[in-house]
């Protein structure tokens, strides 16, 4: 085994962060997925619409993403390299998960009524945890 630098707690802060970011995300998909008839009909007629009809490749997107941060965030914890792979897979989720916006009727009139914000820091989050993995494996934090 390779020694590896210790940890400075910047790592260890930035770690449970992106630990409460993905279980958020994880949560989010788990509600999404596992929705009750009574709770799909709460939501506004324009929400049930996109998700009606949104694709499967959509819905596989937000799983991929949401899974692959949660795994990546673990591996960060546990010091290994990995974690820099499964957090790329994540972004790229992200991006395919969040480029239906553009492509399915609908997405883009109903984010301009609820916002960009969720979506852009969605991106901005894992975009950022792929950053510092990437920092911590070239620092030699990771193994």
């Amino acid at each position: 085994m390779t020694e590896t630098t210790k940890a400075p707690i910047w790592f260890w802060i930035t770690g449970a962060v992106a630990l409460i970011w993905n279980a958020l995300g994880l949560l989010a998909y788990i509600q999404q997925a596992l929705m009750s008839a009574e709770e799909f009909a709460a939501l506004p007629e324009s929400q049930q619409d996109l998700l009606a009809t949104q694709p499967a490749w959509v819905s596989a997107a937000f799983a991929i993403a949401v899974f692959a941060g949660f795994a990546a965030t673990i591996t960060l914890l546990m010091r290994k390299r990995v974690a820099v792979r499964l957090f790329l897979v994540s972004l790229l989720a992200v991006i395919v998960q969040f480029s239906s916006y553009f492509i399915i009727d609908g997405y883009v009139e109903f984010i301009a009524g609820q916002g960009w914000t969720i979506p852009a820091l969605v991106v901005a989050f894992a975009l950022g945890f792929l950053i510092f993995s990437r920092q911590a494996e070239k620092n030699g934090l990771l193994h």
